[in-house]
């Protein structure tokens, strides 16, 4: 074998080499893609009912919602409401010298399976989570009060209710009554 062909093999085994590094690079990154597309794609189940909740909001419905032996189904989920507190409260403000009189009663939606662990762990610590609501209730501003949602104020006591809790147990915050009065 001559110099010629040993060096004309040589050069195609290089470039061989190369383009196998290039195809392995390339079938990787395609490997690594469809590895992560797979993990954020949303399963079957997820794309059903993400269609059905489009649906229902561009007919202009709410969720799926039905009553079931004093406990709420939405979607799958069974919850109850439970009474966090019906009180009454009197603020004087100095600055303006004006007085805020509120009576409401808050209630908090848990997991009907988590109902039995959540009014243990509310009897533990009624007085905290008592005081937390009393305590946002007294920093609403008026202008909170009069906000139709309550969102604010329902962010806060589910905060503060839950961080009482020791554990995420309250879903969410309703107002089953909220009358404000500022004289």
């Amino acid at each position: 074998m001559s110099d010629q062909e040993k060096d004309s093999k040589a050069s195609l085994f290089a470039g061989l080499t190369r383009l196998a590094k290039a195809v392995g690079i390339i079938a990787a990154l395609v490997l690594v893609e469809v590895v992560g597309a797979a993990m954020l794609i949303p399963s079957a189940e997820e794309t059903e009912k993400l269609a059905r909740e489009l649906s229902r909001a561009a007919k202009g419905e709410d969720a799926e919602i039905e009553q079931q032996d004093g406990a709420t189904v939405d979607a799958g989920v069974v919850t109850r409401e439970v009474e966090l507190l019906t009180d009454n409260i009197t603020r004087f403000n100095p600055d303006s010298d004006t007085t805020l009189n509120v009576d409401f009663s808050v209630y908090g939606v848990v997991l009907a399976d988590e109902e039995e662990d959540f009014l243990k762990e509310f009897q533990a610590n009624t007085s905290r989570i008592h005081e937390q609501i009393m305590l946002t209730i007294h920093a609403a501003e008026s202008a909170d009060l009069a906000n139709a949602g309550l969102g604010l104020i329902k962010r806060q006591i589910l905060e503060k209710t839950n961080r009482s809790l020791g554990r995420p147990m309250v879903r969410e915050v309703v107002f089953t009554k909220l009358n404000f009065i500022e004289r």
